[in-house]
């Protein structure tokens, strides 16, 4: 692939950064995500009254899953199949008599185009290395050296700095561009660091994968991410104690400073003294919580932060890339507890969500631990470490993205959950390699843990808690575990000389106590067994995450500042923030108020694109009606209201459309019951709710929820309408959603001559059917103007009473549906600024901003625009459109 198309597909696929490395990465720690392989996609065209019923006993038997909510003759009604369903749904068609048409053959292949997720290349070896087994620190490097001969023109050794021995901290740098210098002048960069803790080795074997992937595989989508960002990856960080793993003590930790040595207590060896824990020594909250001062323990912070030469290279090196480009990704690898964790590691969810730029990358609550994984049956957790694993401070990746605010900052914690800790089989680094190896020569000065034993501990109370937290005091023993928590299993390694008074012990205070291995050393040795034989500006060529939207949003108010302010619209129900921004150009006191809100359907990832174009122009264009429809209304715009479900849609399951309400988790007849999870916010808001359009039923997508306004975000939404509605003349309301490309005047429970009823009714659709001919003239793109219980913009009509509000159905008509490509994302959002800026023109000159007793006073003309009607004028102009429009089915 030459740089330049490397140029061209990363900017077409840079909205799955996010999505794409963590899948990558998972898949190599032996996760899996929710697929849609082998989903088919119909479309099929109710002629007559009787073929709806037919799809609604299809929808019933729920033997596919239709994207819209209901059905309309003559409107296509696309149902997705699984393969599973895929021969019942075909056998239905021919019972029923009814014809289907294949719109995709493949789901999930369609889902690849945008956020490109994982495959693997089994092969065991490449080169000199193989992961059959684990590897010392010289065939490490000697096969680093190798890489470079081999790939002259993409990979480069690089040396990070030197360690408290003067090694080398040595790694590679891969990059496909280095022959283009434009390409190259400001990469998007991603670092890979692995073994601080030098006793993880499948850290290790880990990275070192990632490598041979990077550069042999043939998967397209492994293909994208290794070309399209320059990536500079180091597998040991710590190389002293590495070494030391291989030489003296395989359980050590550490790295091999001397300049805290004392004697430790009795018990503890003095050699304990030697080393710094190297993730507790970064210089953020250093010492605060989860570290240590006394230097006899794994967790020595180091006598201040910064104080050893591998956390300073690690720093300067991160510091340097971020001068050279935009440092997009930073991975530390570790073991054990198969987690993922998110920065920062020092505080519990309910502080972190205030952290600037902060948003998880994954869902917190995942499935309970006995959920099995479709792949190896391994399972991850993900979240804060406070709150899966441990509070901790001084780690490398939280000060990664505390000091140059990294937007993907992760701690991998690698296999397996205890079984084995940090004695990993080796044939668990390529869980396909089965066969036995040999017994690697122990060095004589080697560390013995002959007849070592390990327990395992479960306190249940509070008292036990503190009696291990004492024991732990006296050093005697080796705890497995950094913290001690009710209900957690503590790992405890007892010498054999010390396994009769700790038995003993533990008999006395009535605390059970279970050998989980029985010789440490020979763990050691099955496990040592060896084989015979740039700063990218955003420009909406790509979707973002939602870290990404808050760090742009942060972003652009920084660079406008007189102008725009951070809004927080209230927390989600995971307790994420709602953000957004505020734009006022301080022309009036008694201002006319528009608010737009984005992302209440977390699917519908067209919508947030939308609102933060909307967003640039409103502060940066200079065509004179956007700077008039900038300056002259004070903007309230948030792009997610729904922010856990958008998430979700990254993280686990692409065609999410609900929050991440838990509230409701029941078991679902023929769906998976995570279904259940969730409210569908749009059908949450005190209006006429559950009249039409709803669900009772928490495992259907359109569920209302238990009552209404029962979940924070909606109740976010309304709160602040009220609160702006008091602060000036309120005339705008826009709601965006995807997809069938309409604009829908509420109200969506009426219908026939009963619109009529509606306050201003004849105005909007006037308004919305003037915009949509402009929306037309710039890309040919036709919208229809339609109604449309429960939803947000029918409550901001119906109880909040703003006079100018619609909810826009963007593109497209159903072509790709919910899965819009990215190369679609400008045309969508140039055809809706151009439809905006004419409907503010004609609300404009129907006089709806000199509002007087709740009705518009006619205003000045624009010559800008066509001339408009009177205020109410409109409704002669619509009436005969009305039944037409009434007729048409719409889907939010």
């Amino acid at each position: 692939m030459n740089a330049i198309a490397i140029s061209s597909c990363l900017k077409a696929k840079m909205n799955y950064i996010n999505f794409i490395f963590i899948l990558t990465i998972l898949t190599f720690a032996c996760a899996v995500k929710v697929t849609y392989d082998g989903y088919k996609l119909y479309k099929i065209s109710p002629r007559d009254e009787s073929e709806m019923k037919i799809l609604g006993k299809l929808q019933e038997a729920r033997i596919g899953e239709f994207w819209e909510d209901g059905f309309r003759v003559d409107r296509d009604s696309k149902v997705m199949v699984s393969p599973q369903k895929h021969e019942e749904f075909i056998q239905f068609l021919k019972t029923e008599n009814i014809e289907a048409t294949l719109l995709l053959d493949d789901v999930q292949r369609t889902i690849d185009k945008q956020r490109n997720p994982d495959a693997i290349n089994a092969s065991s070896s490449y080169l000199s290395y193989d992961w059959t087994s684990y590897h010392d620190l010289d065939t490490l490097y000697n096969w680093l050296d190798e890489l470079e001969e081999h790939h002259p023109n993409i990979v480069r050794t690089v040396v990070m700095g030197k360690s408290v021995e003067g090694r080398d901290i040595k790694g590679i740098v891969i990059n496909y561009n280095n022959g283009d210098d434009e390409e190259n002048s400001h990469p998007l960069i991603g670092m890979l660091e692995g073994t601080l803790h030098s006793r993880e080795w499948i850290s290790v074997a880990t990275v070192t994968w990632i490598i041979k992937e990077f550069l042999t595989s043939e998967d397209p989508e492994i293909r994208y991410l290794a070309e399209s960002f320059e990536w500079h990856i180091f597998p040991v960080v710590n190389p002293d104690g590495y070494v030391y793993t291989f030489t003296d003590n395989r359980m050590w930790r550490k790295n091999r400073s001397p300049e805290n040595v004392k004697t430790c207590a009795e018990g503890v060896d003095d050699d304990m003294s030697h080393g710094v824990d190297l993730n507790r020594n970064f210089d953020v909250e250093w010492m605060v919580i989860g570290a240590s001062n006394d230097s006899c323990t794994n967790t020595y912070a180091g006598p201040l932060p910064f104080s050893e030469p591998e956390s300073r290279a690690i720093a300067g090196y991160v510091r340097r890339l971020d001068q050279l480009g935009r440092i997009i990704y930073y991975i530390a690898f570790h073991s054990y507890t198969q987690l993922i964790l998110v920065p920062y590691s020092h505080v519990y969810i309910e502080d972190a969500w205030q952290s600037r730029n902060y948003a998880d990358m994954y869902e917190i609550a995942i499935k309970s631990a006995d959920a099995v994984a479709k792949r190896y049956g391994t399972q991850y957790r993900v979240g804060l470490s406070a709150n899966v694993m441990y509070p901790m401070s001084g780690g490398s990746f939280d000060w990664v993205k505390h000091e140059v605010n990294v937007p993907i900052s992760y701690l991998i914690e690698l296999r397996d959950l205890g079984e084995y800790g940090f004695l990993l089989p080796a044939e668990q680094i390529i869980p396909t390699a089965l066969e036995t190896m040999d017994v690697a020569a122990l060095n004589a000065e080697y560390v013995s843990y002959k007849d070592y034993k390990v327990y395992k501990i479960v306190p249940k109370t509070e008292n036990e808690v503190q009696i291990l937290l004492d024991l732990r005091k006296q050093n005697e023993y080796f705890f497995w575990n950094d913290i001690v928590s009710l209900h957690s299993d503590v790992k405890i390694m007892v010498a054999p000389n010390n396994q009769e008074d700790f038995e003993s012990y533990f008999k006395n205070v009535n605390i059970s106590a279970e050998v989980v291995f029985d010789d440490v050393q020979k763990i050691i040795e099955d496990q040592m067994k060896r084989p015979v034989s740039r700063s990218v500006v955003y420009d909406w060529t790509y979707y973002l995450n939602l870290d990404e939207i808050n760090a742009w949003l942060t972003r652009i108010v920084e660079e406008h500042s007189d102008v725009a302010t951070l809004v927080n619209l209230g927390t989600s129900v995971e307790g994420r923030t709602i953000w957004g921004v505020k734009i006022d150009y301080k022309k009036e006191e008694n201002p006319v108020i528009g608010m737009i809100e984005g992302g209440i359907h977390a699917r519908e990832w067209i919508s947030p694109a939308t609102v933060t174009y909307i967003i640039n122009e409103f502060l940066t264009s200079t065509d004179e009606s956007v700077r008039f429809m900038a300056e002259n209304i004070v903007w309230h715009i948030f792009p997610v209201v729904n922010p856990d479900g958008y998430e979700y849609t990254f993280s686990n399951n692409r065609m999410w459309r609900k929050n991440r309400s838990k509230e409701n988790f029941q078991t679902c007849t023929s769906v998976s019951d995570d279904i259940s999870n969730g409210i569908d916010l749009n059908r949450n808001f005190e209006f006429v709710w559950m009249t039409t359009g709803a669900s009772s039923n928490p495992c259907a997508e359109t569920y209302a929820g238990p009552i209404e306004f029962s979940e924070p975000e909606s109740r976010a939404i309304a709160n602040y309408v009220l609160h702006i509605k008091e602060q000036g003349r309120m005339i705008y309301y826009f709601a965006f959603h995807s997809y069938s490309q309409m604009v829908l005047v509420p109200y969506s429970h009426l219908s026939g001559y009963d619109v009529i009823e509606t306050p201003n009714y004849g105005d909007m659709y006037e308004i919305a059917i003037r915009g949509m001919d402009k929306l037309k003239a710039k890309h040919n793109t036709d919208y229809q103007v339609d109604e449309v219980s429960g939803s947000s913009f029918d409550w901001v009509k119906g109880v909040a009473g703003i006079p100018i509000v619609y909810l826009f159905e963007l593109r497209d008509d159903g072509e790709y549906g919910f899965l819009l490509p990215a190369e679609r994302i400008i045309p969508n959002n140039e055809e809706i600024m151009a439809g905006l800026l004419e409907m503010e023109k004609v609300t404009r000159n129907m006089g709806y901003y000199n509002i007087v007793n709740n009705e518009p006073s006619p205003a000045p003309e624009d010559s800008s625009t066509t001339p408009a009607p009177a205020p109410g004028s409109a409704m002669k102009t619509v009436f005969s459109f009305v039944l037409m429009a009434l007729s048409l089915f719409v889907t939010l």
